[in-house]
């Protein structure tokens, strides 16, 4: 197989249930996506709402799609309701603007109603969430400044988090992966490795580690750690996808197939069979 077909992989948002969605494209050796997921849009966190005060940082960034007027009809409604809400109200107003905003994929926007409610109630569960919205945000953005400044905002919040639990797994692994975009990537990697010390069989360490094997073309040892999620876990089919992806590149082409036919049978998502099917039409 050449080396030349790669995996790009996009970790999207570890959810508060200790859940990670699939890495989001393979692509060819052209390197054009299959299924690239759409990215964030709007300019800019919620200051773009100009009827909200806010100190939130202001983050611009091409894109290829706006609100439509439909969505943008929704949204004016419901900043409208927020900000003359208070207290309880206002919270449930930023809920809405937070499940829209994700709806439309604006996750930087989600996040910043997310860190307000944070704010009003500064639960862990509540910093989860903004810090889970800020990864994604982070996790989708296209330009490196933005890719930069959704990282702060996201090692911001996690580190709230772990300033209270130093054991919360979960923000340790993503604060971990967006030092993996910066001039300290080790700093990143040895956060990982802290996890798996704490919890071996940790799913989202252990895929991120997984992820940042196949990004250095270590794929033996990214093998070995989709491996050890199928051990406990066989019905993952994100690890079980990657796996197959990496067995082709050490051209162990009849456990690839075996792999990614078992992921073409068993999984429900459509971009998780169109990757096991582009990478098995290369090996064929």
């Amino acid at each position: 197989m050449q080396k030349s077909f790669i995996i790009i992989v996009v970790v999207a948002v570890a959810t508060i249930g200790g859940l990670y969605n699939l890495p989001k494209v393979v692509v060819d050796n052209e390197k054009k996506t299959l299924q690239q997921p759409v990215k964030e849009n709007a300019a800019a966190t919620a200051n773009r709402d100009k009827n909200v005060k806010s100190d939130a940082p202001t983050v611009t960034e091409n894109h290829t799609e706006s609100l439509n007027a439909e969505q943008q009809k929704v949204i004016t409604n419901l900043r409208e309701i927020y900000t003359t809400s208070t207290g309880k109200s206002k919270i449930k107003a930023s809920d809405d603007l937070i499940t829209q905003f994700v709806k439309y994929t604006r996750y930087d926007s989600a996040a910043y109603y997310a860190s307000e409610v944070a704010k009003i109630e500064p639960s862990e569960s509540n910093l989860m969430k903004a810090g889970g919205l800020y990864y994604e945000a982070f996790t989708y953005a296209i330009e490196s400044g933005k890719t930069a400044k959704m990282g702060e905002l996201t090692r911001g919040i996690y580190q709230k988090i772990l300033d209270k639990n130093p054991n919360n797994l979960l923000a340790k692994t993503n604060m971990a992966m967006t030092y993996t975009a910066t001039q300290t990537p080790m700093q990143g990697i040895m956060m990982l490795r802290d996890v798996i010390a704490k919890e071996p069989d940790y799913e989202p360490a252990l895929f991120s580690l997984g992820i940042l094997s196949i990004r250095s073309n270590q794929f033996g040892k990214a093998v070995d750690r989709f491996k050890q999620i199928l051990r406990n876990n066989p019905a993952n089919s994100k690890a079980a996808l990657n796996l197959g992806y990496c067995l082709a590149e050490l051209d162990r082409k009849e456990e690839a197939k075996q792999i990614l036919e078992k992921v073409l049978a068993n999984s429900k998502d459509p971009q998780e069979k169109a990757a096991a099917n582009d990478i098995l039409s290369k090996i064929k």
